[in-house]
């Protein structure tokens, strides 16, 4: 049966982001469930999944609650056009969405020491996701609406569009450019191909795109225990000098808090997105963050850029007031990084039913705000926005962060992964720039001196090859492994991964 059906999917499905070649040695895995961290295939095998299926899978598969807000909600009414409607879930979902992106402000922080200009000042941690009812004091902070849409793609496209639309009719009419960071990565749509930076994915596509200013020079990062993981000050003068020329023409500045996961799953550090919004905020220019793969705990706190201040860590306990700081470097104060659009899905519904977000401020919805006639409306629809079933599990999901301590399992876990790659690194030379943040681990497949494996290898897809074999999903960017697996994993199902990593790489580059 496992044969008819391989043979009935190449007869008839186009899979997504493959060479369709590459199916005719290596066939697609025939799925018949899956639970936590486990797929089970249709020949009796288990695969764990390594990479939370395409980074979204942030509760692992088929979490119970989950699913019993779907089921629930399914009962009520499953869609219903969100033009001119509204009901009690979407309505408390954005007010939850609000508070949790609107963190209580910290206390005024001391003078950072002279050799810093970025860091974290340490406060109180409570609740990682505030409940609607301190919605109304932190709404008024920053971010005071929230459009929703179907997929991240999605999202990104209509922040680019609010961005735009927003400084036309603020009066800024030659303001149409947008900038990007180099090995950034925001969708497959047109416009979000255009403020990517990976040629792989864009380059057929160049004739649909519009031109848009990469930032090269980022301060890239090994994790939060890199001794300059919270200074950019050594970079930031070649970065401003790149925005400076467009200083007038530019819309918005796009990019992904923190981790860039497509792009090779590199980290660069907080302290950019505090200069990004000082630079910002003197020229007139929006920001635009993209959290769609680096939010919602991966990178140890709800979302990435929160980051940039508060104690800097893999992560930090929900219900506990004192986060730990040992091992963790020294605390610095560095400014608030609300960028003026926040992107939002993959985590936001835990991958079991599309959902993405934009959050934007109260002055930004302001611009929007006339008469009909006017033509300032934003006329952007999706015929799913705000699909009821989503915004039920997003509720579900919001009340396991909270419940269940995610953020203090990811506080615990993540290091246990970050040190077990990094072992593997011991005895084998051809493994090079370990990172590693949160729940997210990568290494780079290398010569021993550090150059460029040959890419006609496929040394990567080789590797993944042999893992699917020994029980683990661990799809590679490249010649990049990384390991991206739910939030929730425990430690031994982190064990299992990196053995089976260990034993694929021993397998593919033994004499």
């Amino acid at each position: 049966m496992t044969s008819s059906l391989i043979e009935r999917d190449l007869a008839v499905l186009w899979h997504p982001c493959s060479q369709m070649r590459d199916y005719r040695d290596f066939p697609p895995l025939p799925v018949v469930s899956a639970q936590g961290c486990r797929i089970h295939l249709a020949d009796g095998r288990v695969i764990l999944d390594a990479i939370s299926s395409w980074w979204c899978k942030a509760l692992g598969h088929a979490h119970p609650r989950l699913i019993a807000a779907l089921e629930q909600q399914a009962r009520a009414f499953e869609h219903v056009i969100l033009a001119n409607t509204t009901n009690e879930p979407i309505v408390r979902l954005c007010e939850r969405l609000l508070a949790m992106a609107n963190p209580p402000e910290p206390p005024e922080p001391p003078e950072p020491p002279e050799a810093k200009t970025g860091g974290a000042t340490q406060q109180p941690v409570g609740c990682c996701v505030p409940c609607p009812s301190s919605a109304q004091n932190s709404i008024q902070r920053h971010f005071g609406k929230v459009f929703f849409a179907d997929n991240g793609s999605t999202a990104v496209e209509i922040a680019l569009k609010m961005a735009l639309q927003a400084q036309a009719q603020r009066g800024q009419n030659r303001r149409t450019r947008f900038a990007c960071l180099e090995n950034g990565y925001h969708g497959e749509t047109v416009g979000t191909l255009s403020v990517g930076d990976l040629g792989l994915y864009s380059d057929p596509y160049r004739a649909l795109m519009f031109p848009a200013l990469t930032i090269h020079n980022l301060p890239y990062r090994t994790g939060p225990d890199d001794p300059r993981w919270l200074d950019a000050s050594a970079e930031w003068p070649a970065i401003q000098a790149q925005l400076d020329p467009l200083a007038d023409e530019l819309a918005a500045i796009i990019y992904e808090p923190v981790l860039q996961a497509a792009g090779g799953m590199r980290f660069y550090s907080p302290d950019l997105l505090a200069r990004f919004r000082a630079w910002a905020d003197a020229h007139g220019v929006y920001l635009i963050a993209d959290e769609i793969a680096s939010g919602f705990g991966r990178c140890g706190r709800m979302l990435a850029g929160q980051l940039g201040y508060g104690v800097q860590g893999t992560g930090y306990r929900s219900n506990n007031h004192n986060p730990p700081t040992a091992g963790f470097p020294t605390p610095y104060p560095v400014p608030r990084t609300h960028p003026d659009f926040l992107c939002l899905s993959k985590g936001l519904t835990a991958g079991v039913t599309p959902l993405s977000a934009v959050l934007t401020t109260n002055a930004v919805y302001d611009l929007f705000d006339a008469d009909y006639s006017a033509r300032k409306a934003f006329l952007h629809s999706n015929t799913y926005t705000g699909h009821a079933l989503a915004i039920a599990v997003a509720h579900a999901v919001l009340d396991v962060f909270n419940e269940e301590d995610v953020l203090g399992h990811v506080a615990t876990c993540g290091p246990f992964l970050h040190a077990g790659l990094r072992r593997l690194g011991d005895t084998r030379p051809y493994l090079h720039n370990f990172r590693a943040c949160g729940m997210v681990a990568a290494v780079d497949l290398r010569q021993p001196d550090g150059s460029p494996l040959d890419p006609a290898w496929r040394t990567g897809y080789r590797v993944y090859q042999e893992a699917v074999r020994r029980g683990a999903l661990l799809r590679p960017l490249g010649d990049t492994m990384y390991l991206f697996p739910p939030l929730n994993t425990q430690e031994s199902d982190l064990q299992a991964m990196l053995d089976v990593l260990a034993g694929s790489l021993d397998a593919i580059f033994r004499p």
